[in-house]
């Protein structure tokens, strides 16, 4: 008799989604908590990746359970308070959901 499992396996849209900075932006600060008031633990910078926590879909699900709210920042003009949840050393971390764009890394571009 086989075990059967309820998960679904991962496929090439949960695999390896992560963020990158926008254009107009070098760097962006990845966080201990959601907001300018934590503690910065490390950036990415252009051309790098950070894998997202929380990897539902290619665009790391930023509309539920990726993104938390927290406190408010002003990234490309624009002004928000949404932040999304990001691993980095095995950890969770927050980086500002404005100041990236979310989508699959390519093989080895991701920062740990």
């Amino acid at each position: 008799m086989a075990l059967t499992l309820g998960v679904a396996p991962a496929n090439a849209s949960t695999l390896n989604a992560g963020a990158t900075p926008k254009a107009g932006n070098t760097a962006v600060k990845i966080r201990t908590g959601a907001g300018t008031g934590y503690t910065a633990v490390a950036q990415i910078n252009t051309g790098q990746w950070v894998g997202c926590w929380y990897p539902i879909t290619s665009d790391c699900n930023k509309t539920t359970t990726g993104v938390t709210t927290g406190g408010s920042y002003t990234c490309n003009g624009a002004t928000s308070n949404k932040w999304l949840k990001v691993g980095y050393k095995r950890t969770l971390r927050y980086v500002a959901l404005g100041c990236v764009n979310t989508g699959q890394m390519p093989p080895g571009a991701g920062i740990d």
